[in-house]
């Protein structure tokens, strides 16, 4: 039975291996297993080898001063980001003074904890610079049902104008900052930054509010 199944094959010892498309056997081919071992033995390319790779510096790195010069904040930097904070404190200002604006009882709450986490930051960062820090203006000089609002705004700008004209007196006397020192300071800019700009956009959306209502009754 073996030999009518066979046929026409004279020698079945005689069968060769499937040649691969590049012509080799297939027994010639690595084991998965020898591959992935191979792989795993591969020594790790050390920190030297992967030097310059990446431009991106840690927090921790820019705490140590490894990041290059065109990457480490200055004086200039700050300012610009205290005069960015400066015009979003106008823009909020701005958006409070829309007439026949009402804000919900839930976004009165968090207009008044950014505000005050804001404001906080502000200090803070005012603190670690040497400027002086003003006191918080009082409520009762601000009428309304946003006064309260209005305090707080206040009291950013005031911080801002302190910290404007600290950061120029170090410019002008050439003051080096560490790179420690200047990542807390701008960490508590960003925050304050972040937070105002989130007051910004809830207080956009009442005032379109306003807005389509006003249009809709006209």
């Amino acid at each position: 039975m073996a030999k009518e199944i066979l046929g026409g094959i004279e020698d079945p010892g005689r069968i060769f291996p499937t040649q691969s498309a590049t012509g080799g056997a297939k027994e010639g081919l690595s084991s998965p297993t020898q591959s992935f071992a191979s792989f795993m033995n591969k020594p790790a390319a050390s920190p030297m080898e992967t030097a310059g790779k990446s431009s991106i510096i840690s927090p921790f790195g820019l705490m140590q001063g490894q990041a290059p010069a065109a990457a480490m904040p200055t004086m200039d930097t700050l300012m610009a980001q205290v005069n960015s904070v400066n015009s979003t404190i106008g823009d909020i200002n701005s958006q409070m003074n829309t007439p026949n604006l009402k804000l919900k009882a839930s976004t009165k709450y968090l207009v008044k904890s950014k505000l005050n986490e804001a404001n906080d930051n502000l200090r803070s960062f005012n603190t670690k610079i040497g400027a002086e820090v003003p006191g918080a203006p009082d409520p009762g000089k601000f009428h309304g049902p946003l006064g309260k609002f209005f305090a707080y705004l206040t009291d950013g700008q005031a911080q801002m104008e302190q910290a404007k004209q600290q950061l120029q007196n170090l410019k002008d006397k050439g003051t080096n900052i560490s790179p420690t020192d200047f990542l807390l300071i701008q960490t508590k800019m960003n925050k304050a930054q972040q937070l105002l700009e989130f007051t910004s956009v809830l207080l956009s959306n009442a005032v379109s509010d306003i807005k389509q209502l006003m249009q809709v009754q006209f």
